[in-house]
């Protein structure tokens, strides 16, 4: 995993910013701008990250925070972890579970401060300087595993 995790480190590396759409049983379906932006360590095997969306619609929210979200993407006991907290309290342990060379698809394994949300899975797909991501789950309001975001990003720098 070490050859897999030094490519992710390159690959992600930078700011990307984009559009995305949320839709979701429990809320009301609405478009966001978003920016992830991926510093990885270079003398330890980690990235750390910040994703942050904005409403983007014709209602007074546009413009305001909708979700805020930091943590690390690691190397850990040969496994590639991703490790989150947000803005309102959740946090949330992923594990690699398939990973091509393009596609990243992460399974939540732990959910804390959260007692809504069954299941989580977040998926990311790399395409050169494009970055598709998608969050899907489940909670006791909407238990069927189903899509919750879905966005499209573009790198704008590799600082």
């Amino acid at each position: 995993m070490e050859k897999e995790f030094n490519q992710l480190k390159l690959r992600l590396k930078g700011a990307w910013i984009g559009e995305g759409f949320a839709k979701f049983p429990t809320i009301e379906d609405t478009a966001y701008r978003e920016e992830w932006i991926f510093k990885p360590d270079e003398d330890k095997d980690v990235i750390h990250y910040e994703q942050k969306t904005w409403y983007k619609n014709e209602t007074a929210d546009n413009g305001k925070t909708v979700f805020w979200d930091t943590g690390f993407i690691l190397l850990k006991a040969g496994k590639i972890l991703l490790v989150s907290a947000q803005s309102g309290g959740r946090l949330e342990s992923y594990a690699l579970k398939e990973f091509d060379g393009h596609r990243l698809l992460f399974d939540c394994t732990v959910i804390s401060n959260d007692d809504k949300t069954i299941r989580s899975r977040r998926i990311l797909h790399l395409n050169g300087n494009r970055l598709d991501y998608e969050l899907n789950m489940s909670t006791k309001q909407a238990d069927v595993f189903q899509n919750h975001l879905k966005a499209r990003l573009t790198r704008v720098d590799h600082k």
